[in-house]
């Protein structure tokens, strides 16, 4: 043990923020499955972190001023019980980061939240775990008092994949009138709670409305702002949300919407390859719709293939989004083959997203931001010491396999007959 403490002592500072975080999320991780109270990390004194230079203030006053950003969340099996008024037993884990270090720097090193958070020395050592909602009521209690307006979230940006809606945020993020949230975990976890708590415990007790009570608050800390320059909010999902294009939609029912996507047989490739193919994990923790269509179909998850399990859970994802674009008035399909065409984004996409007015201010400046992005890799993992890296579209080669051509054609050639229709 001594041994492993000395090494975690000489770790580069940010190599030993992003080792802590870790830990952090694996210690709730712990808590969560034995159903007990959030459980601590070692203590400082016991790792020797560096002090907390925020260790006399008040946490609850930190999160109200905005100095601490909600990091992540943890829930029990009983959270969101039908037999309960609201939702019980959610913390927010919170730490002192930047949630526009894509504004301040390039966005591209930054494609989401946890990369903004594995910058931040004090996220890696320091996290404060609340009750969610104790900190909901203060923060809405202290906003009220301070007359503090949070910017509206004027656009959703759902996604496949490997589809470009990160090529979509960065351009978002150039702007100095918007905040950008990209794939916050927290948000993510409250979208999959109820699916989770019946995939691990097997219980069918979890009321949707008090999950879209955790995610409505969880959106409102995510977007929140005493900026008053900033003037829209916008969030990109992970792929895995898109299933909960509904849920989101009933919390932000006028707010602009996209959903990315690009030819099945790339996406399948994509998604299948070697530390990209977390879709495998979709046997043990599927969505509602995702185990509704295997039940359908008759087929045992356990037993597909990579490629079929893959295609199968992506083809749920098209069908969730199409569903939802039928029926609204507010969506907007983009396929990735629109999104690389010159002049697609700024006279198309960001209008859509309620940002005319700003182009219409430098047409010239957002032209240029625009360029930058779609010839800029927008998975480069923000940590100090990662450059940007150049790249065009047209030069990718994606290998596509036998298999990809097989289980592409016979869970999302269908869907791609109806998204090109529409």
């Amino acid at each position: 043990t001594t041994n492993n403490i000395t090494t975690i002592i000489t770790m580069p500072s940010t190599q030993r923020s992003r080792f802590l975080l870790a830990a952090g999320f694996l210690a709730a991780a712990a808590a969560e499955a034995s159903d007990e109270p959030p459980i601590d990390i070692p203590s400082d004194t016991e790792l020797q972190f560096s002090a907390d230079p925020y260790a006399d203030q008040d946490k609850l006053d930190m999160i109200k001023s905005g100095i601490a950003n909600l990091a992540a969340i943890r829930y029990e099996a009983s959270s969101f019980s039908s037999e309960n008024t609201g939702y019980t037993g959610v913390y927010g884990d919170f730490c002192v980061y930047d949630a526009r270090l894509n504004y301040v720097e390039d966005p591209s090193l930054y494609p989401t939240i946890d990369d903004m958070m594995l910058t931040s020395d004090h996220c890696g050592e320091h996290t404060y775990t609340l009750p969610l909602a104790e900190v909901v009521a203060a923060v809405s209690s202290h906003d009220i008092n301070v007359g503090q307006t949070n910017p509206p979230v004027d656009g959703l940006l759902f996604h496949l994949g490997h589809s470009g809606a990160g090529v979509v945020s960065n351009a978002l993020a150039t702007f100095e009138t918007t905040l950008v949230v990209p794939e916050h975990p927290a948000i993510t976890d409250a979208l999959f709670a109820c699916d989770h708590i019946h995939n691990r415990h097997e219980s069918a007790d979890c009321s949707s409305s008090l999950q879209k009570k955790l995610v409505e608050d969880v959106i409102n800390l995510a977007t929140r702002s005493s900026d008053a320059s900033i003037t829209h909010a916008y969030i990109k999902f992970n792929a895995d949300s898109t299933a909960y294009i509904s849920m989101v939609r009933d919390i932000l029912p006028h707010a602009p919407w996209t959903f990315h996507y690009r030819d099945s047989d790339t996406t399948l490739a994509k998604s299948t390859q070697a530390n990209r193919n977390s879709c495998v994990f979709k046997r043990r923790q599927p969505s509602s719709h995702l185990a509704q269509k295997a039940i359908l179909l008759g087929i045992d998850l356990d037993g597909m293939s990579q490629e079929d399990l893959c295609a199968l859970y992506l083809s749920t994802l098209f069908e969730v989004a199409i569903n939802e674009y039928e029926n609204s008035e507010t969506g907007m399909l983009v396929s990735y083959a629109q999104l690389v065409e010159a002049g697609y984004i700024t006279d198309a996409v960001l209008p859509f997203l309620g940002l005319q007015a700003e182009i219409d201010a430098d047409p010239a400046m957002v032209s240029a931001n625009v360029e930058t992005t779609l010839t800029t890799k927008s998975n480069t993992r923000g940590v100090p010491g990662n450059k940007v890296q150049h790249w065009n579209a047209n030069d990718e080669v994606v290998h596509i396999s036998d298999k990809v051509r097989a289980a592409s054609a016979l869970f999302l050639g269908n869907a791609m007959e109806v998204v090109e229709r529409l």
